[in-house]
């Protein structure tokens, strides 16, 4: 045996003294020099940042790109404040920190035993045959690799469509493909990986979040490194490789993703076999084991209530988007742990510095996992969050102020329109003369004894009170007058009849004055348009109606709808939201059945509602399913009419709270009996106020008839 170990000793000693040089000069035709006659692949070339490596075959052959590849990154061609170019200098720097690192790794070789290598290089075959096997595949490695040509010439003969890339520094890596409409799988063979995990903490548009990593690193430090990035933190399936203290044994290591903290060791690679069967890339949402996300909310009614204590705290929180959260976490076996945006905020807007507030803003510095608030859809905040699949509709309409009725005693005029009234007054106009000119004709005939009918003032008091249904003692003689008199009668009974039908409606139910019901009224007003922050500025903006782009100049975003709400009960604004929540608020601001605002006719658009998620969180595939089984099941509905009755159940505990305490309603209610509305001074404050007209014209004519006697 000591024999053996001496041999094994030469051995390697003499295998470590054929050391491959790189040799990186861009205009060289071959980038790798050997000591000795060059392998037959010629894949292993060290690439530029601007030219990727052409794909390869197992034979050496050069093969067409990728289908539906990326295209290759070149930050030159990025316009200003692209992540890349905004990126560059914070690279440079971070490189200028490992040049000496790299500068000596670039001759330098891993030093492993030959039992090492050989049981290195099963293990990748072997996951890349079982893992790996329909995925496009990307290897890539450091010059710490370069001399473990076995290794990478075994990769290289699987039949997989691969890219290979030599990783010198951070940029090199832009030349990998990270898109790809089939399985990839990235396999990084790495002495230092300082270059990926800077990467990882810049690049976020160009990494594949939905790919399969498998990194061999040195150091278990490595690993959680990679894993803890900006890039790690969101990418499902990592797997690291990391060498044990046994000759020829491998330790594999997975990313917990939601399930812990770092990285947890999964399998061993040892004689040439995993020590137990395992999935290596396990669906790790389908369940997450109880961990704990954040979801941030806020109080909206109708989609989302509180029910506080008498010291102001949460109690519970209820309604339609709660339901809907608390269904995917069910489902999906996670906490769902509900906080608020600070400072009282909801749902957030862009600042001039590009940061956002409220929920948004707590996304965007990924402080939580989930967002929920009747959240639309929108382009304009995908640059920061993902949404998810919608899970209802709702159309957007304008709110505006019900005007106060017409004043009561203007109904005894409500009853006929008026042209109708003018009609009327040309009747009584016509009448009077008309009878006294048939019952003067027909006094010179003879015929007509009745002297009173024959005075122009007489038969016009006559006609005056026929169309009041006033019966006379006297009546005509002549046939003429008589016939004249009957169709008089016919007209001003048809006249009062409808009159006196009409009137009692008007004396019972206030009639509203003319109101806004189009967006072109609404233009034309000129009344500020308030909503809750500035998610409906952009849709309306982008409107092709030119009224509705004509409301972006006096539209107006509040952090709270409440503070809408005097402006538009003033009749100085009007308010947009959708129309659940609208319907809502109309039911609240309401006074003895009376709704004090109203939703208008002519709405703006539709809207979907969604979840807001982290930028590129990987909950989005498995949140989606979920939430199109629950949107098919019809449960938002049923969430939406139960958190209803909780909260009218809720309101009418508080109402019969406030009445045991002597605050219930106010002796000016409105009193029903048997359904019947009895008449009050306020119906029929028009008569009285005919009266009093006709009491001020008859002293006026008594002071004017005895200024005329005394005369």
């Amino acid at each position: 045996m000591g024999l053996h170990r001496v041999l094994s000793m030469l051995v390697f000693a003499f295998s470590t003294c054929r050391k491959v040089h790189v040799n990186t000069a861009i205009n060289s035709p071959s980038n790798c020099s050997h000591d000795r006659d060059p392998l037959p692949y010629t894949t292993f070339t060290a690439v530029t940042t601007r030219s990727p490596l052409p794909l390869t075959t197992y034979d050496g052959q050069l093969t067409t790109r990728l289908p539906l590849m990326g295209h290759h990154l070149n930050t030159d061609n990025y316009p200003a404040g692209s992540e890349a170019v905004n990126a560059r200098p914070r690279r440079m720097e971070m490189q200028r920190k490992f040049v000496k690192v790299l500068e000596k790794q670039r001759t330098r070789e891993i030093s492993m035993f030959p039992r090492d290598t050989d049981s290195l290089r099963q293990m990748l075959v072997a996951v890349a045959k079982q893992e790996l096997r329909e995925c496009n595949l990307v290897l890539a490695y450091d010059t710490g690799y370069s001399g473990q040509q076995a290794v990478l010439e075994e990769l290289l003969q699987l039949p997989n469509l691969r890219q290979v890339v030599n990783i010198n520094a951070t940029d090199d890596l832009l030349s990998i493909m990270w898109e790809s409409t089939m399985c990839r799988g990235y396999l990084f063979l790495l002495d230092t990986p300082e270059s990926l995990l800077n990467y990882a903490n810049i690049y976020h548009h160009t990494w594949d979040y939905s790919g399969r990593y498998i990194l061999v690193a040195p150091l278990l430090e490595q690993l959680e490194a990679f894993v803890s990035t900006k890039n790690g933190k969101k990418t499902e399936h990592i797997v690291g490789v990391v060498k044990s203290s046994s000759e020829g044994e491998w330790m594999l290591y997975m990313n917990q993703l939601y399930w812990g903290q770092g990285v947890r060791r999964i399998n061993t690679w040892r004689h040439h076999r995993f020590t137990h069967q395992l999935d290596l890339f396990p669906d790790k949402l389908a369940d997450l084991q109880g961990a704990v996300l954040k979801v941030s909310t806020f109080m909206f009614e109708p989609c989302i209530f509180y029910r506080r204590a008498p010291n102001g705290s949460i109690v519970s929180r209820y309604g339609v988007d709660i339901e809907v959260t608390k269904a995917v976490a069910y489902l999906l076996n996670f906490t769902a742990k509900f906080e608020e945006p600070p400072d009282r905020k909801t749902w957030g807007s862009k600042l001039e510095n590009g940061s956002w507030y409220g929920m948004v803003g707590q996304l965007e510095r990924n402080e939580v996992d989930i967002g929920v608030a009747n959240l639309y859809v929108s382009s304009f905040q995908t640059e920061v969050l993902d949404f998810s699949a919608p899970y209802t509709s709702e159309m957007t309409c304008f709110m505006t102020r019900t005007e106060p009725p017409l004043p009561r005693w203007q109904a005894l005029a409500f009853p006929f329109h008026i042209r109708m009234w003018l009609a009327i007054l040309a009747g009584l106009t016509v009448s009077g003369p008309l009878l006294f000119f048939v019952a003067w004709c027909s006094s010179r005939c003879g015929g007509e004894e009745i002297r009173s009918l024959q005075s122009l003032s007489f038969s016009w008091y006559y006609a005056f009170g026929m169309h009041f249904c006033e019966a006379h003692v006297s009546l005509p003689r002549m046939a003429s007058t008589q016939i004249l008199v009957m169709f008089l009668w016919l007209y001003t009974m048809i006249l009062t009849i409808a009159y006196s039908s009409n009137l009692r409606a008007f004396l019972i139910v206030r009639k509203p004055p003319a109101m806004m019901e189009t967006i072109k009224e609404v233009y034309e007003s000129g009344l500020q348009v308030a909503a809750d922050g500035t998610i409906y500025k952009a849709g309306i903006a982008a409107s092709s109606d030119p009224y509705l782009q004509g409301l972006t100049k006096v539209y107006k975003g509040y952090d709270f709808q409440e503070e809408a709400f005097p402006l538009v009960l003033e009749g100085k604004a009007v308010f947009l939201g959708n129309r659940v929540t609208l319907e809502f608020l109309v039911s609240k601001f309401t006074i003895q059945g009376i709704p004090r605002m109203r939703i208008m006719k002519e709405n703006f658009a539709s809207y979907t509602i969604a979840m807001a998620l982290q930028r590129h969180s990987p909950l989005k595939r498995k949140v989606d399913m979920v939430l199109g089984w629950i949107r098919q099941s019809g449960l938002v509905r049923y969430y939406f009419v139960d958190s209803l009755r909780q909260a009218a159940a809720y309101e009418k505990d508080g109402d019969d709270e406030g009445d045991a305490d002597g605050g219930g309603g106010g002796s000016d209610q409105l009193v029903v009996a048997d359904g019947v509305i009895p008449l009050g001074l306020d119906h029929m404050q028009g008569i009285l106020l005919v009266t009093v007209i006709g009491w001020i014209f008859s002293a006026q004519a008594f002071l004017l008839e005895k200024t005329i006697m005394s005369g």
